[in-house]
C-alpha cells in the first residue's frame, strides 16, 4: 500500500480512501480543497499504483491503514471520507474498530451483497475495457443501476487503468460478496451516509448498516448518481465534509 500525504504536519490528519479501481491522483484533484484545514493521508490500495504487487484484500488492505495511522499518527485521525469503495473500506475498519477514526464519511458505499456471479460478470467486462478501451455493451446496465448516463462515461477517466487482470479479479469479487458484519455493532463512532437518489445500491447499503451502527446520521442528496457528488461537485463536498468534521470538533 503507498501512502501519500499533503498538507502542513502540524494539521489534524484526515483519511481519505479511494474508490473502487479510482486513480488515488483523482481523488486527491477532487478533494485538494480540504489542504486548507487538514492534513490528508491518502492510501493507495495494493495492485492501484505504479510498481505496486497485485491486490490482496479488504482486511490486509484494512490492516495497512491501521498500521500506518498506529505508527505515525498514535491510531488516530480526526476524520476520514470514502467514496464507494472507500466507504466499504470505512466498513472494514469501523468492524475491526483498531483506530479511533474520528468523523466518518461514507459517500455511495456499496456493501449489499450482490454476489459472485455479479462480481465474475463486472470483472470481465472491466478487464475487457481496461485491456481493449472498448465499452462492453452491459456497461450501460451498470451505470444505470449507479444512476448514470451513457454521458457520464467520462468518468471513466478517473480510474487507474494499468491494475493487473488479477488485481481486478480479487478487488471486484471481494466488493460484490463482501457481508457486512456484527462486530461493528462495537463502533461509536458517528458516521454520516451520503448518497444520491438514483443510488439504489448504495441506499440498499445504507438500511443494511443501519440495523448495527450506534450513531449515523444519513442524507440521501436529491437527482444524483453515483459519485455525483464528489466528481461533478467537488468544491461543495469539500466543504461538506469539513463542516461534518468540525460538528464533532466545536
Amino acid at each position: 500500500m503507498l501512502f501519500t500525504e499533503f498538507g502542513q504536519k502540524e494539521k489534524q490528519p484526515v483519511l481519505l480512501l479511494h474508490g473502487m479501481m479510482q486513480d488515488w491522483h483523482t481523488e486527491y484533484e477532487m478533494l485538494k480543497d480540504l489542504e486548507e484545514h487538514y492534513l490528508l493521508i491518502i492510501p493507495a490500495q495494493d495492485g492501484f499504483y505504479e510498481g505496486s504487487e497485485d491486490f490482496t484484500s479488504f482486511a490486509d488492505q484494512a490492516r495497512q491503514i491501521e498500521e500506518y495511522v498506529q505508527a505515525n499518527y498514535g491510531g488516530k485521525v480526526i476524520g476520514a471520507y470514502g467514496c464507494s469503495q472507500g466507504g466499504l473500506m470505512l466498513t472494514e475498519l469501523l468492524t475491526r474498530n483498531k483506530i479511533d477514526l474520528g468523523t466518518v464519511i461514507m459517500d455511495g458505499c456499496y456493501v449489499a451483497h450482490q454476489g459472485k456471479i455479479s462480481g465474475w460478470v463486472t470483472y470481465k467486462m472491466f478487464c475487457k475495457f481496461k485491456n481493449t478501451g472498448k465499452f462492453p455493451a452491459l456497461i450501460m446496465v451498470t451505470m444505470k443501476l449507479m444512476g448514470l448516463k451513457a454521458e457520464d462515461l467520462g468518468m471513466m477517466d478517473s480510474l487507474y487503468m494499468k491494475a493487473s487482470d488479477e488485481t481486478v479479479k480479487r478487488n471486484f469479487i471481494e466488493n460484490y460478496t463482501y457481508r457486512t458484519r456484527r462486530e461493528i455493532t462495537k463502533n461509536e463512532t458517528m458516521v454520516h451516509m451520503w448518497c444520491g437518489s438514483k443510488e439504489p445500491y448504495a441506499i440498499k447499503s445504507y438500511k443494511e448498516l443501519k440495523k448495527y451502527l450506534k450513531n449515523y446520521q444519513e442524507e440521501i442528496m436529491d437527482g444524483l448518481g453515483h459519485g455525483e457528488f464528489l466528481m461533478k461537485h467537488s468544491k461543495e463536498c469539500c466543504e461538506k465534509i469539513h463542516r461534518a468534521i468540525q460538528v464533532k470538533e466545536t
